[in-house]
């Protein structure tokens, strides 16, 4: 993120919706890097769909907001589409915790920035 910041100084990402960054689904920004990873990660559920698995993902209140205010928003077509049949079905399940349970948080601790950065998924 740090790099990021000091490669475009000027560019407010925080404060800009996902789908009005410049370059698209290619911009660099640390939001569409998780938009990145969370596509990637439905792309191994859907992979591994062909026996009935649940999938919860637990965010804190700010990843929360962001996952379904700006991600699912961002998400090509396909993918969007996907994932709003996964959480109707119930096939993905999306927990929002209390702040005080944030080590719990999908992103706080597999997203690019975390406390607890994983390179791996947890397991399914």
């Amino acid at each position: 993120m740090d790099d990021f910041e000091k490669e475009f100084p000027e560019f407010d990402w925080k404060n800009i919706p996902a789908y009005k960054h410049p370059g698209g689904k290619d911009c660099p920004c640390p939001k569409h890097e998780y938009i990145r990873e969370q596509i990637n990660f439905t792309k191994q559920v859907n992979e591994k769909g062909k026996e009935p698995s649940k999938v919860t993902l637990k965010f804190c209140p700010d990843h929360y907001r962001v996952y379904m205010e700006e991600v699912i928003p961002a998400m090509p077509l396909k993918y969007k589409i996907l994932t709003k049949i996964a959480l109707k079905l119930g096939a993905i399940q999306v927990e929002q915790l209390k702040y005080m349970e944030s080590e719990l948080c999908f992103y706080c601790k597999f997203g690019s920035g975390g406390h607890d950065r994983k390179n791996e998924l947890p397991p399914m």
